[in-house]
């Protein structure tokens, strides 16, 4: 990029050396926009937890999905709200945030034999060939599958040339500029040297604020992934030469509803989100913060009912679906407070049925109180709505002590117990305890740090007035 240009006589003979000092210093201070808008780092669930950067890339390259929990734009790090509790137990710093893969609203290109589905190798069960488990044929479900639609182990490779629109509603003014990213888009395989131009458009399809135009080349990744690359205009899809077990770079991009010229005087003009794709783009999902926008599209899926109870110590969910038309999965999300909503779980869904289907899950994590639960119902093409809150009031008794998650895998275990404890401790299988503590009057939950721990089978054991309790734990 031609920064300025000066002719020759303009500069003094005297002057050359200073404008020789001038032009070196532009170029080390110069970083491009779309540089500065690069996301630097990423940590997934990958393996249980994997942290990655541009800067200290990791050597484990996955190999099967896995959701994005944080990301690190300009040097400070956000949540997305998939698990905040695993980024605080591995001593993680963070923004807490709420991040969900848009909707696919529509696509006006033609798929190709250059259009691929990006999965990871082990996706289809089999290493370096073709499994059992191949994806299916709808397309524009890997850019919105995984917890909250955020799942980087899979993709739309090559994309061919058009438009991909995202439905966007209900913008909050207070958030425009706020430097919070308010998107994020991902590049997941071999990105060529052409630019995508992502804009904001009104309902005559004109362009509110101003685009951005994005060529992932300039970006550098944060981490490789290997991949099977499955042909999209084959059904059912195969695998061919040259496209299996194969290694790619992964990088993201993110923005605040500011750089694309988007203020208080022409917000309320937006309808889509839009991407003109130069025909090689490589989409796993594009993510909006849904602190800043709030999308609800109706679904083709109807609910006989939704229900919530407790089960042994664990909440038993349980729904069933009247009939369902290109429905995708469910999301399972909690909340505390009946206000701010996590995912804990992502089912398949039947797809099309006129017949009633029944699901259900269990919840092995309740929190003493209320514990309050919605499905978001998600179609093929990534729209969604929710259903009505079900709850679970639970108290631990004195007949109770609960650990979890157990198995655990290190970091840190919570521990649910009857109040008035005078001695919570923790045991080895030789009978030795190798941690102690006594909880206030008042506690019901304790946290116990396993980082130090070797694998194996533990103990926890409450003390009170009434006696005591035991339960097993395995840290894996």
């Amino acid at each position: 990029m031609t920064l300025f240009t000066l002719s020759a006589k303009a500069v003094m003979p005297g002057q050359t050396r200073r404008f020789r000092l001038l032009l070196v210093l532009v170029s080390l201070f110069y970083i491009p926009v779309h540089a500065q808008q690069a996301v630097s780092g990423i940590i997934t669930d990958y393996g249980g937890f994997w942290k990655t950067s541009a800067t200290q890339m990791s050597n484990v390259k996955p190999v099967n999905s896995h959701n994005l929990l944080s990301f690190t734009y300009n040097n400070k790090q956000y949540s997305t709200g998939v698990n905040d509790a695993l980024l605080s137990s591995k001593g993680e710093t963070f923004v807490a945030g709420d991040f969900w893969s848009l909707p696919v609203e529509g696509y006006s290109g033609t798929v190709t034999s250059d259009t691929k589905v990006g999965v990871g190798e082990m996706y289809d069960g089999v290493h370096n060939g073709t499994g059992p488990n191949k994806p299916d044929m709808y397309l524009t479900s890997y850019l919105t599958d995984g917890i909250k639609g955020l799942d980087l182990g899979t993709c739309v490779a090559n994309l061919p040339a058009g438009t991909l629109t995202f439905a966007v509603a209900n913008i909050r003014p207070e958030n425009i500029g706020d430097g919070i990213p308010d998107i994020i888009v991902t590049q997941i395989a071999d990105p060529s040297g052409s630019t995508d131009t992502y804009s904001f458009i009104n309902e005559a399809g004109q362009i509110v604020g101003s685009p951005k135009s994005i060529r992932f080349t300039n970006i550098s990744p944060v981490a490789n992934w290997t991949a099977d690359f499955y042909e999209a205009n084959v059904n059912p899809r195969v695998l061919t030469a040259g496209f299996t077990n194969t290694d790619r770079p992964i990088r993201l991009w993110a923005a605040d509803l500011s750089d694309f010229g988007i203020t208080r005087d022409n917000y309320l003009s937006i309808f889509k989100f839009r991407i003109n794709l130069s025909g090689s783009s490589d989409v796993a999902f594009v993510a909006y913060n849904n602190k800043t926008l709030t999308i609800n599209v109706p679904l083709p899926v109807k609910l006989n009912f939704f229900t919530a109870q407790e089960n042994n110590g664990a909440g038993l969910l349980k729904w069933q679906s009247q009939s369902e038309l290109n429905t995708h999965h469910f999301i399972i999300e909690k909340s505390t407070d009946n206000n701010q909503f996590v995912a804990i779980d992502s089912i398949p869904a039947a797809g099309r049925s006129s017949e009633p289907r029944d699901y259900q899950t269990t919840d092995a994590h309740l929190q003493t109180g209320v514990n309050y639960y919605r499905l978001k119902m998600v179609d093929i093409d990534g729209g969604f709505k929710y259903s009505a809150v079900a709850r679970i009031q639970y108290r631990t008794t004195v007949n109770e002590l609960v650990a979890y998650p157990n198995p655990a895998t290190g970091g840190k275990v919570q521990v649910s117990h009857p109040a008035g404890g005078q001695l919570l401790s923790l045991y080895n299988a030789a009978g030795l305890p190798v941690w102690q503590t006594r909880p206030a009057n008042n506690t019901r939950q304790t946290q116990i740090d396993l980082s130090r721990l070797p694998a194996g089978v533990y103990y926890i054991q409450w003390q009170g007035a009434e006696g005591k309790l035991r339960q097993s734990l395995l840290i894996r």
